[in-house]
């Protein structure tokens, strides 16, 4: 018996970090057509347990908390795409999003001891702290320009750029790259 794909995963979610996730979750199809995964429970509850997240982010206040940290983080990497880095005010918008209490915790890991930072309170707003959280070590460790838009406009993927010559330009080659292709074709062959 073969079991269905999960559609979380199957639709590129749960790869790299739960703030990318977050980004994506206003999903654009390659055509232009949306999908809003903050109004779906069950996507938000396989977001929450993909990540370990201990929050259900079901009460209204929680999406809209996630709704308001989506907008910022996908202004930021707009800013960071276009600029290849973030001026004072954007870093100003997420400190605003990471000023949460944390005490230092060692633990064990695959790769030996690591030093964790736990939040000090539980609850939604820990969580987005923490998802924030994800993004600003995405900008730290992530060399310039890496944070990249899909360019197939009518997908707007965000994603990071691992090229050796940091020169992908879609989400994936073979479907928006594709398009793109095919779109450009088919508009030379009409001049």
């Amino acid at each position: 018996m073969t079991h269905p794909k999960n559609p979380f995963s199957a639709r590129g979610f749960g790869g790299a970090a739960p703030w990318l996730d977050l980004v994506n979750s206003e999903l654009l199809d390659g055509f232009g057509h949306a999908t809003e995964c903050l109004d779906d429970p069950k996507w938000l509850r396989t977001f929450a347990e993909h990540w370990k997240l201990r929050e259900s982010f079901e009460a209204s206040a929680a999406q809209e908390g996630l709704r308001a940290l989506r907008a910022l983080l996908r202004r930021l990497v707009e800013k960071n795409a276009a600029r290849g880095s973030l001026g004072p005010r954007e870093i100003v918008r997420l400190n605003a999003w990471l000023k949460i209490p944390v005490f230092p915790r060692v633990v064990e890991n695959q790769n030996g001891l690591a030093l964790e930072l736990r939040p000090a309170q539980i609850g939604w707003k820990a969580e987005l702290a923490g998802i924030a959280r994800s993004f600003a070590d995405a900008l730290i460790r992530a060399p310039q320009g890496r944070l990249k838009i899909c360019a197939n406009a009518e997908c707007a993927w965000v994603f990071v750029d691992r090229t050796k010559g940091n020169v992908r330009r879609w989400c994936n080659d073979a479907t928006c790259g594709n398009r793109d292709r095919v779109r450009r074709s088919r508009a030379a062959h009409k001049k």
